[in-house]
């Protein structure tokens, strides 16, 4: 994600509350190489990161792995396929590191919500 995309937390802080009107003033960012798909950074603390991420009907995001980190990905509304796997809005989809998912949006778009976890020091797999 784009280090601008939002205010970065130095330190995990007890609670932050993002209401509707506070998340829609979040700036929307193009995912580089992947037309039609762009992000908004909810927060981030190193290199931990929650993100919604919106995709036009149709569009696509290539899935590369992650060989050091989880994905936590809930559709929050649409629909898509995620390694060929039909996910429709309530579903979840948990990312191992090193798995490819790649994403492509179904006919009405869709919104997801992305957290990224990397594995701690060492644990690399």
């Amino acid at each position: 994600m784009n280090p601008t995309m939002a205010r970065r937390h130095a330190v995990l802080e007890p609670l932050l509350t993002l209401d509707p009107a506070g998340i829609d003033q979040l700036p929307w960012w193009p995912v580089p190489d992947c037309p039609g798909v762009v992000a908004k950074e909810l927060w981030a603390a190193g290199d931990l990161h929650d993100a919604l991420i919106s995709y036009g009907s149709g569009c696509a995001t290539p899935g590369r792995s992650h060989l050091t980190a989880h994905q936590h990905i809930w559709v929050v509304s649409g629909s898509a396929s995620v390694a060929g796997r039909p996910i429709v809005a309530g579903s979840y989809l948990y990312v191992p590191p090193s798995t490819a998912h790649p994403i492509t949006a179904g006919a009405g778009g869709c919104l997801l919500l992305q957290m990224h976890r990397p594995l701690p020091a060492g644990q690399a797999q």
